[in-house]
């Protein structure tokens, strides 16, 4: 009977301990010492961490995970000289000094060092890669850089950021309205005939130079030649309507003679749906229309470092967006602090070009529990980015369209100009994107569909003005969903632009320099795992570059890829191959070996 009860109690006592250690690992599991501890590449670094941890009387406190307290402190120029005097080994002035106990979290502005070799192999380097880099292309990661020293410098105190205060910089910027102007562009023309075409779409044939022995045109020579742009405004229609040529015949009641001539790539009675609609699901291409005023259309975005493929974004939509929403946060995704660098070239004049359709979003801070779930923070940078960027958005009609994308994905121009001029299609809609990775070279199979935009109308009285309930595909779960359905008479039903075959847009994953991944890497967000910037192996320059040599994954594995050629449809944005020099490092694989010498 003893027994029994010392059993039960036993039992009892080691469940204790278990339940006890399990609070206690999931509460520090976000504290870099057990992230290092649990990671699968242990080292001697991590048993010295170890027993400093429990066994030093005086050991160094571990970092807090609140994203409040920015990086680690830095110690002084007069700290550092008083403790290398005390048998603490300093790092010099303004520099921060990395305690043996307390591992330091990543810092994205710092440059990654290049692993060091002191002899190096001769055979080994005849095998060395190469890399073709503009240095337009290196302009922002150089850019975080150089800024990097001066900020650790200015920033001394461990409870400041390690950033210049974004105020200094913002002014009002961050809360300034946009009013959304009307847009006069004359997309349509009618001809002579009286039809009406998309002037993209529309085939313009010349009038032939007949000869002088030749007799008067015949009736469908003129129709066939009369296929001229003329201004679409009243007094054209009204000199069309008192036209009485000879040569015009009136059509016949019921029966239309004359009708667009459609370029290749453009479909539909008036030459404006494109192929990539045209091969779509869309379930109501019958009964589209065009506008007689085209809708405004706003493209919101979250950015990080992806500086040259928002140049590729600003181009190719420059003529279909009427507003582009630009999100930036003073926080990594993964909650440490972080240069405004799109503020910087912002207000340097770098997209002067497009000023004036850019209304910029400023998130200066962390949300609560980010750090320990990553996917808060995800959901949050596109709930903040739509709620603050459309509640400063004036004029705005419920028919206009509202787009939210990645930074790295690129809606084709053709896509989003069709939603700006016809009626007819339904809500909300996807986009079937190229898939490729490091590069355009590394084309992935299928498409990568991702539900992007909706009306104005339907974002604020379905979603509530929350971008990432826009990309959950969960409309029809939404309380106010049947009723905007009875409110507007329309039936909600989603559907996607393009198809695996026919592409709608880009989706180019992890484009950078190597320098670039670093950063990505590091400043990824703590909840999708396995999260590969906590390894210091995922993180060497050398690493990266063989990842994108090979088209390889961070775990080892190298998918299949179909062979690209940049002269195929859809290889990557228009504005990136007319300006191949400058980012031929996303249109060609940038590494080759080097072939070795031959002796002569």
């Amino acid at each position: 009977m003893k027994m029994r009860r010392h059993r039960v109690f036993l039992l009892c006592t080691v469940g204790l301990c278990v339940i006890s250690f399990l609070h206690y690992y999931k509460a520090l599991h976000y504290v870099s010492l057990l992230r290092e501890l649990t990671a699968p590449y242990p080292n001697i670094k991590s048993f010295i961490m170890v027993t400093g941890f429990f066994w030093k009387e005086k050991a160094t406190p571990l970092s807090s995970a609140s994203p409040e307290e920015g990086p680690p402190p830095v110690l002084r120029p007069s700290e550092t000289r008083h403790r290398a005097q005390e048998g603490t080994v300093g790092m010099g002035a303004g520099v921060e000094l990395n305690m043996a106990g307390e591992p330091r979290a990543p810092q994205p502005w710092v440059r990654p060092e290049e692993p060091q070799h002191k002899d190096p192999d001769p055979e080994k380097e005849d095998m060395k890669l190469i890399m073709w880099q503009p240095s337009v292309v290196r302009q922002a990661v150089d850019l975080v850089r150089s800024n990097a020293p001066s900020v650790v410098m200015k920033k001394q105190e461990p409870q400041h950021a390690s950033t210049p205060d974004p105020i200094m910089l913002l002014g009002d910027l961050h809360k300034r309205h946009f009013i959304l102007p009307e847009d006069s562009t004359p997309y349509f023309v009618r001809t002579k005939a009286g039809a009406r075409c998309f002037r993209q779409g529309t085939e313009i044939v010349p009038p032939r130079d007949d000869g002088a022995g030749k007799g008067k045109p015949t009736v469908a020579g003129a129709l066939h030649r009369n296929i001229l742009q003329v201004a679409e405004d009243s007094n054209a229609r009204a000199k069309l309507v008192e036209d009485s040529s000879p040569t015009r015949v009136k059509p016949k009641r019921g029966k239309r003679l004359v009708k667009c001539v459609c370029r290749s790539g453009w479909h539909g009675p008036y030459c404006g749906v494109p192929t990539m609609v045209y091969h779509s699901n869309l379930p109501t291409k019958e009964r589209l229309t065009p506008r007689d005023k085209p809708r405004r259309v706003i493209n919101a975005i979250n950015i990080n470092h992806e500086f040259d493929l928002l140049h590729a974004r600003f181009h190719e939509l420059a003529d279909a967006v009427d507003l582009f929403l630009v999100c930036e946060s003073n926080f990594t995704a993964y909650g440490e602090r972080r240069p405004l660098s799109f503020l910087h070239l912002l207000l340097n004049g770098t997209y002067d070009y497009m000023r004036h359709k850019i209304l910029y979003v400023f998130l200066d801070h962390f949300p609560e529990g980010g750090r320990q779930d990553g996917w808060i923070a995800d959901d949050y940078l596109r709930t903040f980015l739509t709620r603050n960027g459309m509640g400063r958005v004036r004029g705005a009609r419920p028919d206009d369209v509202f787009l939210i994308n990645d930074a790295d994905e690129i809606p084709a121009r053709e896509g989003i100009l069709f939603l700006k001029l016809f009626d007819g299609w339904t809500e909300p809609f996807a986009i079937h994107m190229r898939k490729s990775l490091y590069g355009f070279f590394w084309k992935q199979l299928g498409s990568l569909e991702v539900v992007s935009g909706c009306t104005v109308g339907m974002l604020k009285e379905v979603y509530e003005n929350d971008g990432i309930r826009l990309r959950r595909r969960e409309y029809y779960t939404m309380p106010n969903f049947r009723k905007y359905e009875n409110d507007t008479g329309h039936i909600l039903v989603q559907w996607s632009i393009g198809s695996p075959f026919h592409f709608a847009g880009w989706h180019c994953s992890w484009c950078f320099t190597p320098e670039g991944i670093h950063f990505k890497l590091v400043s990824a967000q703590n909840g999708d795992f396995p999260r590969w910037g906590d390894y210091e192996d995922k993180r060497d320059l050398n690493y990266i570059r063989e990842l994108i040599r090979t088209g390889g994954w961070f775990d080892g594995s190298v998918q299949e890829y179909p062979p690209t050629d940049p002269k195929e449809h859809m290889y990557a944005p228009k504005y990136m191959l007319d300006n191949y020099e400058n980012y031929r490092y996303l249109l060609e694989n940038p590494y080759v070996k080097q072939p070795a010498l031959s002796g002569g």
